[in-house]
């Protein structure tokens, strides 16, 4: 045989066997194709010759920072009944009154029927599933887990802000296998669609329920403010309460109220007052000016009007130690004066005051306002500044960067309400970004020590926890409204316990002083001892 026959011979056999192999790889792809196919078409086939029913409606979790359900955190045991005798019988053994006659109205007309019930029922013709509740007039931290609407899309809150993980267009549903001409097929039982891994998915909120337990119930005493704990070290915020509350059940209600309960007070921004007085201490110790004194009668003129101090007769020499817990007007205007509205300007800028906070991804505290530099030349201007009057304004959060820097080393973190997302089992953490420091450690640590005083011997003595010890600082804002002939004044109590090496830092906010059972170095003391004797 010559060698080209033979070559020829080869080409052959393994061009057959390619072929061969190749029409066998095609014919399973087109067999895989019919079986995928038919099946797909069985399953269209069979839902379209179901009676279905919505059961609910399923959405991501938002958990705390201890992965306990916020929203989701309830269930509800819902019972699919076919119009057979067993069904009508095992249902009748559970429901009662108006409940029962509403479903045995549907059963004995020949229609299936859809109720909660308050427990599993085994049961021919009956079928139950769990379903989750993702929110009620319960739901810890309203204000910033915020709602959803009709259509299960998030309107407010960390609902909001992540309405694109959490929102999901899968339904709980009900199929009830019938005829051509839709009539319940005898015997067939239920089936149920419900994908619980939706309710997987969510977002891990920086929230401590038993925190927010506490703060809430503390809140009780404000009529109109806000309430917020955070980590001293982190700026992670474990508890966030807005006054008053409001039942995300019953929308409509709130929505011309003129308390505005659906407001949330704790990223809003108001007048602020003394609790700024801290700022301003920051400026003059960073800046060699700490040893000022100054003698307190009651009032000094400013250009052509006098400024007055709280107290009417004056407080005498004061330093400023003792001015922080004595909260002196007269000594912060000229201690000001003393430091140059730069100085004071530069630092609160630093602490971010005066500019929206990103507390997660789509959630920002309100800007609040700080004057204009160039403005602080006018020592009017410098002077109200000083004691955190004039255009000054700040949320409750906002502030937190001031006293979680004095608290800490001299630097903080931007305050942060999520933990961060889980979705298909992984968990993605939010970026908290990194921290920022404003002073120095030892001007931190010296006003640790003279906030200490504002609660041992000065304006905050009845801040004083019983279980801890605590420092922080009292004001009373003027608003420039007016009720019944008199000024609106917004109180205000930041402090942080332990005082030596503190934990927590909270920040208590009342809107109308008038309308509170308690003050807010009360409430600030209430919430040191119960967060102190659940985990010290």
């Amino acid at each position: 045989m010559s060698e080209n026959s033979f070559f020829w011979r080869v080409f052959a056999k393994r061009t057959l066997i390619c072929f061969t192999t190749m029409m066998l790889l095609f014919l399973s792809c087109v067999l895989r194709v019919a079986v995928t196919a038919t099946s797909e078409y069985d399953e269209e086939l069979w839902q379209r010759n179901c009676y279905k029913m919505k059961i609910g409606s399923l959405r991501g979790t938002v958990y705390d920072c201890n992965m306990v359900p916020i929203t989701n955190s309830k269930t509800k045991i819902i019972a699919a009944v076919s119009p057979t005798e067993k069904a009508i019988t095992g249902i009748s053994s559970v429901l009662e009154g108006e409940e029962l006659q509403k479903v045995l109205e549907s059963l004995n007309n020949g229609d299936p029927a859809v109720c909660e019930v308050p427990e599993d029922i085994k049961c021919d013709g009956i079928v139950t599933t769990k379903i989750y509740e993702n929110s009620g007039n319960e739901t810890p931290a309203i204000h910033l887990i915020g709602y959803t609407d009709s259509e299960n899309k998030g309107v407010s809150g960390i609902e909001q802000a992540y309405d694109s993980l959490l929102y999901s267009d899968k339904e709980v549903r009900v199929y009830f296998e019938s005829d051509g001409k839709g009539n319940i097929l005898e015997g067939a039982e239920a089936v149920i669609e419900n994908d619980t891994n939706v309710v997987a998915t969510g977002v891990v909120a920086t929230i401590d329920v038993n925190i927010q337990n506490i703060a809430e119930k503390a809140a009780l005493n404000i009529e109109s403010g806000a309430v917020v704990v955070a980590e001293a070290q982190s700026g992670k915020i474990r508890a966030m309460v807005s006054r008053p509350f409001y039942d995300c059940e019953n929308i409509g209600q709130y929505l011309n109220d003129e308390s505005s309960p659906l407001l949330n007070r704790a990223i809003n921004a108001y007048n602020v007052g003394s609790v700024f007085k801290p700022c301003v201490s920051i400026a003059g110790i960073e800046n060699g000016k700490s040893e000022f004194y100054y003698n307190c009668t009651g009032s000094h003129k400013i250009i052509d009007r006098y400024f007055k101090c709280h107290k009417a007769d004056g407080h005498g020499f004061m330093n400023l130690k003792s001015a922080l817990a004595n909260s002196c007007n007269t000594f912060f205007y000229n201690f000001a004066f003393k430091i140059g509205g730069e100085a004071i300007y530069n630092t609160a800028s630093a602490l971010n005051f005066g500019k929206s906070l990103k507390l997660c991804d789509g959630l920002y505290t309100a800007s609040g306002s700080l004057p204009e530099k160039t403005s602080l030349q006018n020592l009017a201007t410098l002077a109200n500044f000083s004691i955190g009057q004039g255009k000054l304004t700040l949320s409750p959060v906002s502030i937190l960067t001031l006293y979680c820097a004095i608290a800490t080393d001299g630097a903080y973190y931007l305050p942060s309400v999520v933990e961060g997302s889980l979705k298909d089992g992984k968990f993605t953490e939010y970026d908290t970004g990194k921290r920022t420091r404003v002073m120095k450690n030892d001007t931190a640590a010296v006003l640790r020590e003279y906030l200490a005083a504002v609660i041992t011997e000065g304006t905050g003595e009845d801040a004083k926890p019983e279980t801890v010890t605590a420092a922080g600082k009292t004001a009373t804002a003027q608003t420039g409204k007016y009720e019944d002939g008199v000024e609106i004044s917004q109180g205000w109590f930041c402090g942080f316990f332990p005082a030596e090496s503190p934990e927590y830092v909270v920040v208590v906010f009342s809107e109308n002083t008038k309308k509170q059972i308690k003050s807010c170095n009360k409430i600030f003391a209430e919430i040191a001892d119960n967060i102190t004797s659940m985990i010290f």
